[in-house]
């Protein structure tokens, strides 16, 4: 593996390198007291692992951090500080290890151990989103959901599901989930989150096709099966059926609505999509009840008025 190490500690910095280099199986590519200068030169570099100083004077680390994400950098992160309170934020933005100096070379064992590539199923995973009132997200017929580590990647991933495959801007986004936050700390854990999601699609086997630009990011939908398109896709196709098609695929649109999109998650911006599927499954209903009035068929028609007063008490 290679590695950069960066912290403004002359001393601590030369230490950590002698460290690693008795150790062996590791190539030191780059030494930095000042981190603007390898964020300058971290692409040509290309390292599997960074080891980064919490506590400088230029930037701290997790600023570093949130700008290798933004660069699109994939390395892995070790975080490495005298001090013990930042370790719950350094894993939440799924950093591969936290280590407190004095840096022991057992410690560092367990952190190259830790950060060495795992062995991922052979072949593509096909990718499911289900967003009607849980959302979720499968693959191998597993919820990967419940076993990431921060619910902020899986509220990322909903978010721009909801933009329907669009460019979205990234202040805008950032504003949505973490809208409490100030405007740059809220872009930090943007790319944090991105961050997140990338390295753990990787470990996993599987990826999950967010697209990163300058200023904007979005999700490639074609490809992917999702409950959301599958009902806009129904319900523009059953406008311009025939008459004789049309209500099968009114019927198939509408055994995919459970519920509100992503109603068991409660996300904070989700009340415009929430009112947009409503309104159409509550029309789509509607129509249903008509069409089988006019044949004459009633029990379905009753079927249908009974879904339709439900949705309505909701």
């Amino acid at each position: 593996m290679n590695a950069v190490l960066v912290d403004d500690e002359y001393y601590a910095l030369q230490g950590l390198k002698m460290e690693l280099e008795e150790i062996g199986d590791i190539r030191i590519t780059g030494l930095y007291e000042d981190p603007l200068k390898m964020l300058d030169e971290i692409a040509e570099l290309r390292p599997d692992l960074i080891f980064l100083d919490v506590e400088m004077p230029q930037m701290d680390g997790f600023e570093v951090f949130a700008r290798l994400m933004e660069m699109g950098c994939t390395s892995n992160v070790v975080f490495v500080t005298a001090y013990t309170q930042y370790a719950v934020r350094a894993f939440e933005i799924n950093a591969v290890d936290y280590i407190v100096k004095p840096v022991t070379q057992a410690r560092l064992i367990k952190t190259l151990e830790r950060s060495r590539p795992v062995a991922v199923p052979v072949g593509p995973m096909e990718l499911r989103f289900n967003c009607f009132r849980h959302f979720s997200i499968v693959t191998g017929g597993k919820d990967i959901n419940a076993g990431w580590r921060t619910r902020k990647a899986a509220e990322l991933i909903a978010f721009l599901i909801s933009e329907g495959g669009n460019y979205t801007a990234k202040e805008k986004i950032a504003e949505a989930l973490w809208p409490e936050q100030e405007g740059r700390i809220a872009m930090s854990n943007l790319y944090m989150a991105y961050h997140y999601i990338n390295k753990q699609s990787s470990r996993l086997g599987f990826r999950i096709p967010i697209e990163s630009e300058r200023g904007k990011m979005r999700i490639d939908l074609s490809g992917i099966s999702c409950d959301l398109l599958e009902f806009d896709r129904l319900l523009g196709e059953a406008r311009t059926a025939s008459r004789e098609k049309r209500p099968a695929l009114m019927e198939r649109a509408a055994a995919l609505y459970t519920g509100l999109p992503f109603e068991d998650a409660y996300f904070g911006w989700t009340g415009e999509i929430q009112g947009r599927y409503e309104y159409r499954y509550l029309e789509l209903l509607e129509q249903l009840v008509c069409h089988f009035k006019s044949c004459d068929d009633l029990q379905n028609a009753e079927v249908y008025e009974k879904k339709l007063r439900d949705a309505e008490m909701d």
